[in-house]
Parts: C-alpha cells; sequence; structure tokens
C-alpha cells in the first residue's frame, strides 16, 4: 500500500456565487421614459420657460402650463398619434434605443454592467446600470432632431401657430422631461440616472 501523500486535492467551484451574481443581476433595471413625479412638473417647467421667452411665446407657454395634461400623456399622444388633433405619430422611445450607433452604445454600457457583476464589483455594478440608463435618456432626447426619426414635418398650420417646424421642441418640456431611471435593486426606489 502507498504511503498517504501530504498534498491534498480539492476541488474549488465558484458555481453557486456566480449563480447568486447572475440572479441578483435580474433583480435590477434601467429604463427610459418620464416618471410620473416628473410629469406632473410640467406646469413648473413650462412657467420656467415663459419667464425667459419673448412676448408672444410666453403667453403660448402660460397658456399650456395650465391644461391638466402630463409629460407622460403628451409622450404616449406624440407617439402614437391622434386623430382627434390631426397629428401623426411620432414614436420616440423604442425607435431611438433600436437605431443604429445608439443601441451599440446602450449595450456596450451593459458589457459594462456584466463585467463589473462578474467580478463582484457591487459599486461597479451600480455605475454601470446609471451609464445604461444616462445612454437610453440620451438617445430618446436626440431623437427629436434625429433626421433618422422618419417623422411627418409639422403641417402649414402649425408651423403658423408654434413659430417652429421642428415637431415636439417648442418648448422641449416633453423633451427635457424624459429621463433615464435605474433600479439598484428589486424593490428599493427609481434613481435618476442624470441627478
Amino acid at each position: 500500500m502507498p504511503p498517504k501523500s501530504p498534498i491534498a486535492i480539492g476541488h474549488i467551484t465558484k458555481v453557486p456565487e456566480l449563480t447568486r451574481r447572475i440572479k441578483k443581476l435580474g433583480k435590477r433595471a434601467a429604463y427610459v421614459g418620464i416618471p410620473e413625479a416628473t410629469s406632473k412638473d410640467r406646469a413648473a417647467q413650462l412657467m420656467k420657460l415663459a419667464a425667459k421667452a419673448g412676448k408672444s411665446r410666453k403667453k403660448k407657454l402660460r397658456a399650456a402650463a395650465t391644461q391638466q395634461v402630463t409629460n407622460a400623456q403628451l409622450l404616449w399622444i406624440f407617439s402614437k398619434g391622434s386623430a382627434l388633433r390631426r397629428q401623426p405619430a411620432r414614436p420616440v422611445l423604442e425607435p431611438s434605443i433600436e437605431a443604429s450607433g445608439n443601441k451599440e452604445a446602450i449595450a456596450a454600457e451593459l458589457g459594462g454592467l456584466i463585467r463589473a457583476n462578474l467580478a463582484g464589483d457591487e459599486q461597479g455594478v451600480t455605475r454601470a446600470l446609471k451609464r445604461v440608463a444616462l445612454a437610453g435618456q440620451n438617445a430618446a432626447r436626440s431623437w427629436f432632431t434625429d433626421a433618422r426619426n422618419g417623422w411627418a414635418p409639422n403641417a402649414q398650420s402649425t408651423i403658423d401657430a408654434k413659430g417652429s417646424d421642428r415637431p415636439g421642441i417648442d418648448t422641449g418640456a416633453m423633451r427635457a422631461a424624459i429621463e433615464g431611471v435605474f433600479e439598484p435593486e428589486n424593490g428599493t426606489q427609481l434613481v435618476k440616472a442624470g441627478g
């Protein structure tokens, strides 16, 4: 019988830790849109813009501030269109995130999120999640002036009334209200990516 070896060989596995990290990552999220709380601030946003505007624009902004509609509702109407208002659909969120160049930038940030998660870097995961949300926010906000959006131009009557031939940016309130937010862990409060 051979002598017992003083060296013990053991098997070390990190699969349970990796599984735990992957499950934890699944409880985190990044979103792009107009949060309800931000949407309620529409009147204040418009009044702030009115304070800096010229006389004719000031009147329009103040009138818009008195409407009982939120920025989130306006974005939905803007994206889906309105037969009543004779407004064509001008989708924002999905096409802006899926557009070439934008989706690659967001995917790169998601890659950083996964790398930080695999390394067990909790602070890195939070930073990367914030960058994912911010990349989505930037894509959506810039979509209003992106030539690839394919939106129908404003009608001449709208141009005459608003003084703008660019859809969705006459006051800038709805566009500015679009935010990237992230949820560090399931059940925790959403955090603004830009704040």
